[in-house]
C-alpha cells in the first residue's frame, strides 16, 4: 500500500471511537436533549418537504433512524457521532486526494481540534451545521478526484453531493459557488467542467434540491425565517464586515496562531500543488461572495457557526504548507490531543459540574416532571408546550402523542383526543404562551396543576412545570 494512503483508516477509526465515546458519556449523565436535538424530536414526527428556516435533510435522517429505534436521545447522539466521523474522514480523504504524506494528513485532521466551533459547539448542540460540514467535506473530495477520474460515477457523485449540501443548510451555497468558481480558474478542473457530463451533474443537483425549493417558494414565511436572523436592512452593511472578520478570527485564530508557532514550513509537494491552489482560490472566492452578500443585503448579524462550511478546510490549507517536526510538532500534536480530551470531560461536565446559579439545560429534569403528569392521569393525544426544548423532551416521555410547541406548531396535524398543555408559567394568565392559547386556540380557562422535581446533578435545586389537561369534550 502506498505510504500516502496508510493514515486514512486509522484516522477514521480514531474519529469514530472518539465521537462515539463522547456521545456515550453525554447520554450517561443526562436524559435531556439540548435545543437542536429537541427541535428534531418535534419535526421528525411527520414527513414533509420543508419545516422551517432550515432545509429538511437532517430531519429526514432522524425520521429514518427513529423508524428503527423510536424517539430516542441516544439515537440522536449516535447520528451526530456518525456525521462528525464522516467529517473527519472526509478531511482525511481530501488530504490524501491532495497527495499529502501521512504526517500532513494528521495535521489536516488534528487541526479540526483547534477550531472551537467544530470541536466544541458541533458536539454540544448543533445538528444541521454538523451535517452541512460533513457533506461539504465529501463534496471537496469529489471535486479533488474529478480530474483524475472524469467518469460518470465521479460526476454524478459530485452532483448528488451538491444537491444534498443544499438540503443540509442554505449556507452550503457559499462553499459550493466558491468551489465551482475556483475550479473554473484552474486548467485541470476547467477541462472536466467543460463537459456535458458536468452539466448532467448540475442537473442532478438541481433535481435533488427542487422539491424542497418548490416548497420554500410556496412557504416564504417559514423558509425565510433564517434570513430574518441576519437582520437585513436598507443600506450597505459596512459594520457587519467587522463582525465577519471577528467571526473568522474566533473560528480560525487558535488554529492559525498555534500552527504557525509550532509547525515547520515545508514546500508544497508537487503532486499536491494543483489541489492546494484549488483550496486557496476557493477560500478567496468564498470570502468575496460573503463580503458581497453583506454589503448588498445590509445584514447586521453574523453567527460564527454559519461560517463553518466556508472555513472547515482551513486545516487542509495549513497541511499544504506545514508539517510536524521535532519538539514543536510533538507539542502541536499533544496540544490537539489535550483539547480533545478536555472536550470529552467538558461535555458531560456541563451537567455534572453546572453552576448552581446558571444550570445547564442538561440539568432540567423533564423526564421526572413528565412522570408526575403521567402519574396524575395524563394520557394525551397532543402535548403542546411553550418552547421547543420543552416540547422535544416531552416527546421522549410521551412517544405515542403528537408533540408541538408554540414555535413549531402545525395546525393541520392537530389530533383529536385530550391535549396536554405545558409551560413554566402556565398558571399566569398574562404570558405570551397563555395569550397565544387564548387568541389562536380558544383555550382561555385552564385548570392548572404543578409538577416539581430536583435538577439532575443539582439536587438542592428544583424545577417546576405547570400543566393542564384539556379533554376533547371541552374544545
Amino acid at each position: 500500500m502506498p505510504a500516502k494512503t496508510r493514515a486514512t483508516p486509522a484516522i477514521a477509526a480514531a474519529a469514530l471511537g472518539y465521537f462515539g465515546l463522547n456521545a456515550l458519556l453525554l447520554g450517561l449523565v443526562t436524559p435531556t436533549a439540548e435545543w437542536d436535538h429537541a427541535e428534531q424530536l418535534i419535526l421528525s414526527q411527520f414527513p414533509a418537504l420543508g419545516y422551517n428556516s432550515q432545509p429538511p435533510l437532517y430531519t429526514w435522517l432522524v425520521q429514518a433512524l427513529f423508524a428503527l429505534t423510536g424517539p430516542s436521545l441516544p439515537a440522536l447522539l449516535a447520528l451526530k457521532a456518525l456525521l462528525l466521523t464522516l467529517l473527519v474522514t472526509g478531511v482525511a480523504v481530501a488530504a490524501r486526494a491532495l497527495g499529502l504524506p501521512p504526517a500532513q494528513q494528521w495535521v489536516a485532521v488534528l487541526g479540526l481540534a483547534l477550531i472551537p466551533q467544530i470541536v466544541w459547539e458541533d458536539q454540544r448542540n448543533f445538528t444541521h451545521t454538523v451535517l452541512v460540514v460533513a457533506v461539504a467535506a465529501w463534496t471537496l473530495v469529489a471535486m479533488l478526484r474529478l480530474p483524475r477520474r472524469p467518469h460518470w460515477p465521479g460526476y454524478l457523485g459530485l452532483g448528488l453531493l451538491l444537491g444534498l449540501g443544499m438540503l443540509s443548510k442554505y449556507n452550503f451555497g457559499f462553499f459550493a459557488l466558491g468551489l465551482l468558481a475556483a475550479a473554473a480558474t484552474l486548467p485541470a478542473w476547467r477541462r472536466v467542467m467543460l463537459s456535458w457530463r458536468f452539466v448532467a451533474a448540475l442537473a442532478l443537483a438541481a433535481a435533488v434540491f427542487a422539491p424542497h425549493g418548490r416548497w420554500a417558494l410556496g412557504a416564504p414565511a417559514a423558509a425565510g425565517e433564517g434570513f430574518q436572523k441576519l437582520q437585513m436592512s436598507a443600506g450597505v452593511g459596512w459594520a457587519t464586515l467587522l463582525d465577519l472578520a471577528a467571526g473568522l478570527g474566533a473560528i480560525l485564530g487558535p488554529l492559525m496562531l498555534i500552527s504557525a508557532l509550532l509547525l515547520r514550513r515545508v514546500a508544497v509537494p508537487a503532486q499536491a500543488l494543483p489541489g492546494c491552489r484549488l483550496l486557496w482560490r476557493t477560500a478567496g472566492a468564498v470570502l468575496v461572495l460573503a463580503v458581497v452578500l453583506l454589503l448588498a443585503s445590509g445584514a447586521r448579524d453574523i453567527k460564527e457557526h454559519w461560517l463553518q462550511p466556508m472555513v472547515f478546510y482551513a486545516p487542509l490549507l495549513l497541511a499544504c504548507h506545514l508539517a510536524p517536526g521535532g519538539r514543536g510538532g510533538r507539542a502541536w500534536g499533544a496540544l490537539a490531543l489535550v483539547v480533545l480530551a478536555g472536550v470529552s470531560v467538558a461535555l458531560p461536565g456541563q451537567a455534572l459540574w453546572a453552576d448552581p446559579q446558571r444550570p445547564s439545560r442538561l440539568n432540567a429534569p423533564y423526564q421526572a416532571l413528565a412522570a408526575q403528569m403521567q402519574a396524575a392521569g395524563a394520557r394525551p393525544a397532543l402535548v403542546l408546550a411553550e418552547s421547543d426544548p420543552l416540547a422535544g423532551n416531552l416527546r421522549l416521555a410521551f412517544p405515542n402523542a403528537v408533540v408541538m410547541s408554540q414555535r413549531s406548531f402545525f395546525p393541520e396535524r392537530l389530533p383529536g383526543g385530550d391535549w396536554l398543555l405545558v409551560g413554566e408559567r402556565l398558571a399566569t394568565a398574562d404570558t405570551p404562551f397563555r395569550r397565544w392559547l387564548a387568541a389562536d386556540l380558544g383555550l382561555a380557562a385552564l385548570r392548572v396543576h404543578r409538577a416539581e422535581a430536583p435538577l439532575y446533578h443539582l439536587p438542592a435545586q428544583t424545577m417546576t412545570l405547570d400543566w393542564a389537561l384539556v379533554p376533547a369534550s371541552r374544545r
